[in-house]
C-alpha cells in the first residue's frame, strides 16, 4: 500500500467535515433569522433599508402617514408580518393602539420616555402604538421606530380604524 493513500485520505475527510460544517452554520443561520411560524422557502419581502431603518406606510382611510421601522428583533418581527391591517383605537387622545394577535421578539432597548411620532410595541397587550401627542413617561416599552408625517393627520382621524402597515414603495 502507498503510504500517501492514508495521508490523502485524512485531508479528505477533514475537507469534508469542513464543508459540512460549514452548510449546517448556513443552515442554523437561516433558521435563526426565519420569523416564526415561515419557512425559509417563503418568499422574503420586498424590504427597502434606508440608514438602518425600513420605510412603511400607515394607511387609515384616505389618510397615508409615513413613517420608519429601526433594526430592534420586535421591528423586524413586525416587517415579517407587513402587509397587516389592525384595528386601531384611539386612547386618551395622544395615541392609537393596535393589538397584535402574536407577541413580538423583545430584547430592548427598553426605555419609558417617549416622545410625539414614536412607535412603540408595549408587551403586556401585545401592541403596536403610534404616539401622536406629548406624554408622561410610561411602562417599560420597545421603541419599533418613528412617524416621519405630520402628526397632525392624527387630529382628523376616527376614534377607531383599521390601519393598514405596508412596506413604503
Amino acid at each position: 500500500m502507498n503510504k500517501t493513500t492514508p495521508l490523502a485520505l485524512l485531508i479528505a475527510s477533514a475537507i469534508l467535515a469542513l464543508t459540512a460544517c460549514s452548510a449546517d452554520a448556513v443552515t442554523s443561520d437561516t433558521a435563526a433569522t426565519t420569523p416564526a411560524g415561515s419557512s425559509s422557502a417563503d418568499p422574503a419581502p420586498e424590504i427597502s433599508v434606508v440608514g438602518g431603518e425600513t420605510p412603511i406606510t400607515i394607511t387609515a382611510g384616505d389618510t397615508v402617514v409615513t413613517a420608519t421601522l429601526n433594526e430592534s428583533d420586535a421591528a423586524r418581527d413586525l416587517v415579517a408580518e407587513l402587509p397587516l391591517t389592525l384595528p386601531a383605537t384611539r386612547v386618551s387622545g395622544i395615541r392609537y393602539l393596535m393589538e397584535l394577535s402574536a407577541p413580538l421578539t423583545e430584547t430592548g432597548p427598553f426605555y419609558r420616555e417617549v416622545e410625539a411620532g414614536d412607535i412603540v410595541y408595549w408587551n403586556p397587550r401585545d401592541s403596536v402604538t403610534v404616539i401622536y401627542e406629548p406624554t408622561v413617561p410610561v411602562s417599560e416599552l420597545t421603541k419599533l421606530g418613528e412617524v416621519t408625517s405630520d402628526l397632525a393627520v392624527f387630529d382628523s382621524l376616527p376614534d377607531d380604524v383599521d390601519m393598514l402597515l405596508e412596506l413604503a414603495g
